[in-house]
């Protein structure tokens, strides 16, 4: 069957336009496929943190080098053995120099009561004497008896020679005396009669030992300035 003229002609421009449309889809594909694929943009990384500085104690604006606890070395050249001897010359010295300084002022102490000494001493002489002239029990107990008040008597005159106490160097070895005068002694004698010597013993080696004290003591007191 034989199509018009012009029926063939366009369907000829139909042909070419549909062939036209597929070319160029055709080159547009191929156009896209040379065009590189775009890459997925980067991930916003937040930036590190600055480092924190380590915590530091505030130092003082005046505070120096630590002190070292030690005692510093000693500069003397000596050793150990000579420090330590020196040591203990010294620490001699300084306790004689105070006993001397002591002895000093007890002396001059005493010295303004020399007559009262002498009376109290020769008060003690005198009662010890009277005890060991007795013979018979009887005899130390009427004695005894006898010279309660007097030796009552010397032991206030006696405390009026340092009524505080520490400033005479005699006052304890009378006020020992006195108190065996009135018990001990003649007590001593009593059991020596009986046969009992030691306690009598004892107490003649005590008063000899405080009487030998006081009398040094005042001969040395008639002696100074």
């Amino acid at each position: 069957m034989h199509q018009p003229p012009v029926a063939r002609r366009f369907s000829l421009v139909r042909g070419s336009a549909a062939l036209l449309a597929t070319f160029l889809g055709a080159a547009a594909v191929l156009v896209g496929c040379d065009k590189p694929t775009p890459s997925p943009p980067s991930p916003v990384v937040a930036p590190p943190a600055p480092p924190v500085a380590p915590s530091v104690a505030p130092v003082a604006a005046d505070a120096g080098a630590p002190k070292s606890k030690l005692a510093p070395a000693p500069t003397d050249g000596l050793s150990l053995a000579e420090r330590l001897e020196k040591r203990q010359a010294d620490e001699a010295r300084l306790a004689t120099q105070l006993a001397a300084d002591e002895h000093k002022r007890l002396l001059q102490y005493d010295k303004k009561h020399l007559k009262e000494h002498k009376k109290i001493f020769a008060f003690i002489l005198a009662s010890r004497k009277a005890y060991d002239g007795q013979k018979t029990k009887e005899g130390i107990a009427k004695l005894q008896a006898k010279m309660q008040k007097p030796l009552e008597k010397t032991a206030k005159e006696m405390a009026k020679i340092d009524p505080k106490g520490g400033n005479s160097n005699v006052l304890t070895d009378y006020d020992v005396m006195l108190n065996a005068l009135a018990n001990d002694y003649p007590g001593a004698l009593m059991a020596a009669l009986d046969g009992e010597k030691a306690g009598l013993d004892e107490q003649r080696q005590e008063m000899d030992k405080r009487t030998k004290k006081v009398s040094g003591w005042l001969a040395e007191l008639q002696k100074a300035k």
